[in-house]
């Protein structure tokens, strides 16, 4: 039995950047539509929350259970992704004060296993509209950056992460380093 990790598709101009870099880590993967019933059988190790050109606020964006899949396994949310688990977990998603494209320095300041051997001040890659402003008690802040507070969180149970930043481009310095420490070490 190959063991797998899913990615949720929710349309974003990066899934399948997101599959490539899961591939390149020598890890089988597979991308499903967001509304497609997930089978969770021994072999799934894992669930990848992608992003999308949708906000989490608009009437016909996007939705899935998240909630129920954080419960079953570990979970990753990259930008929209991240959004969804927080609002889904009764935090707070606004329109950002100015929408936030290109690098920004990721600061960590409260280290876990996703940012296990990156560097603090590391460059990432941003491209939203929208910030996580409010926030589950049971959400922990792991990282800003100089325009976004939650840039990264882990939930308590240390098997759900969010980040608001994309791991898979090539601009995110170590982005390939945190994908293979959820990958392989979540």
């Amino acid at each position: 039995m190959t063991e797998k990790i899913l990615i949720l598709d929710f349309g974003s101009q990066y899934t399948q950047l997101i599959a490539r870099a899961v591939r390149e880590a020598s890890v089988y993967c597979e991308i499903i539509p967001f509304n497609k019933e997930i089978v969770y059988s021994a072999d799934v190790k894992g669930i990848i929350l992608g992003g999308s050109p949708f906000s989490v606020n608009e009437e016909k964006a996007p939705q899935a259970d998240v909630k129920s899949m954080s419960e079953k396994l570990h979970v990753l949310g990259i930008c929209y992704g991240a959004q969804l688990l927080a609002k889904n977990a009764g935090g707070k998603i606004s329109p950002a004060f100015s929408r936030e494209y290109g690098r920004a320095k990721l600061n960590i300041f409260n280290s876990n296993r996703l940012f296990e051997g990156v560097e603090n001040d590391s460059i990432v890659w941003m491209s939203h509209g929208d910030t996580i402003t409010d926030y589950p008690v049971e959400f922990k802040v792991t990282a800003s950056t100089e325009d976004v507070k939650c840039a990264a969180y882990i939930i308590e149970n240390e098997l759900t992460f969010g980040i608001q930043f994309h791991p898979e481009v090539a601009h995110t310095v170590e982005g390939k380093k945190m994908l293979a420490n959820f990958i392989y070490d979540i």
